[in-house]
């Protein structure tokens, strides 16, 4: 069934008719070429889907039905916050798309020393670009909620921001010590076992398959991956890091692009926690 984010005030009231955004109008129209009865679901990024019937097509709009508010799926316990050295459009775009497909929770763009210059003078077309994005990788993949897109802003302030309980990780190619794995290995050590859980921090082993009453007591866990921008970060870039309790980590014995290590980082952070 196709999915749309949709203006939140258009989806306040159950059992009524609504006029579709001209955009997606047109969409659902001319694009997809729904017909009268046909259903789909409409997001307002509250975590809730809401079931509609199109009732009425035509080159003035398109009219449907809301039929039923249900839950969602609900977002991942693993709260991944990518801080993302600024890149080249195309390639910051493909963090955008790929990054949400993943389960970024947050997109954090961030000045870096090597960070190209002009890259932090985007307009508000472009910003407006980056979330439609967004915005479309999450309708695709089906997320109820959309990533967050903050604002563009130094990596000393997003160093300042790190929240207490926070998992910090920076993957740098000069790494050879510690891996990822390594690191997420330490955090994924089974609660109860003899050793008490930091406190703000929460059990971040998974509840046996099919024991709800865990399930439904799980915190979040919040990662925040540090990501160079291309030509990586800099020495001092990566003490200060280390100053705010940053890990520092490896990726492999390769040098990846900044791209393919904001994904691979995603990726494992996802595959070692999110069970």
């Amino acid at each position: 069934m196709h999915r749309f984010f949709i203006p939140p005030e258009l989806l306040k009231e159950a059992n009524t008719s609504i006029s579709l955004p001209k955009e997606l109008a047109h969409q659902v129209r001319d694009v997809l070429r729904l017909t009268i009865g046909e259903q789909l679901l409409l997001l307002d990024n509250s975590g809730d889907e809401v079931v509609a019937s199109v009732t009425t097509t035509s080159k003035t709009g398109v009219d449907v039905h809301l039929l039923e508010r249900r839950p969602g799926k609900s977002e991942s316990p693993v709260h991944i916050i990518l801080c993302q050295g600024l890149l080249k459009s195309a390639r910051f775009e493909w963090i955008l798309e790929k990054g949400t497909e993943l389960g970024v929770a947050t997109f954090s763009p961030i000045l870096c020393r090597r960070s190209m210059a002009g890259l932090e003078d985007a307009g508000p077309s472009k910003i407006a670009r980056w979330k439609r994005i967004i915005q479309e990788a999450a309708e695709q993949c089906g997320r109820a909620r959309m990533p967050e897109l903050l604002p563009i802003r130094p990596l000393t302030h997003a160093l300042n921001d790190i929240p207490a309980a926070a998992i910090a990780l920076m993957p740098w190619e000069e790494e050879h010590a510690r891996s990822l794995r390594d690191a997420l290995t330490t955090l994924t050590t089974p609660v109860g076992a003899g050793e008490d859980v930091e406190e703000g921090m929460g059990p971040l082993w998974p509840p046996a398959p099919g024991d709800s009453s865990k399930m439904d007591a799980q915190p979040t866990t919040t990662v925040i991956l540090f990501i160079g921008p291309e030509g990586g970060l800099m020495t001092e870039e990566v003490a200060l890091a280390q100053r705010h309790g940053v890990q520092v980590v490896s990726l492999g014995p390769r040098i990846l692009r900044a791209e393919t290590a904001a994904l691979t980082a995603v990726a494992n952070v996802m595959y070692e926690l999110e069970r």
